[in-house]
């Protein structure tokens, strides 16, 4: 069994972890849209931002232009999206769609923010498994 330094354990971090790397051309632009939706800056350089939202990280990389085609997105699993979509409601957004229960057993909404970058955040929706008798 591998054990995890103390300063993981603190900050909420499980290991393995896959971040996505989203981008921006206003790095300062980004900090505010991010920090209004409830992330916190925990580390920042002059074009390099690392964000968390409880055990949820992202990272914004400065660019000086959207490359095209432009794809960036990640998809963010939460036990409370009801609440992140309140959240999420506050300060700027390019697009910001409804919650919705899908067919595929996800509760879901979209962000995409000034630069782009797509955020699908979604919550598993309780499964309900009918058996022929």
């Amino acid at each position: 069994m591998m054990t995890l330094p103390d300063e993981i354990h603190r900050a909420g971090v499980a290991v393995p972890l896959a971040i996505p790397v989203l981008i921006s051309t206003n790095i300062e632009r980004a900090a505010e849209t991010y920090s209004s939706k409830g992330f916190a800056v925990v580390n920042a350089a002059h074009n390099y931002l690392i964000l968390r939202r409880r055990a949820v990280e992202l990272h914004m990389s400065g660019v000086t232009h959207i490359p095209e085609p432009h794809c960036v997105s990640a998809y963010i699993r939460v036990d409370d999206v009801d609440e992140w979509h309140s959240a999420f409601k506050s300060g700027l957004a390019k697009r910001l769609s409804g919650l919705e229960d899908k067919p595929w057993g996800m509760r879901e909404f979209h962000f995409i923010d000034e630069d782009g970058n797509l955020l699908n955040i979604g919550q598993m929706l309780p499964t309900h498994v009918a058996f022929d008798s």
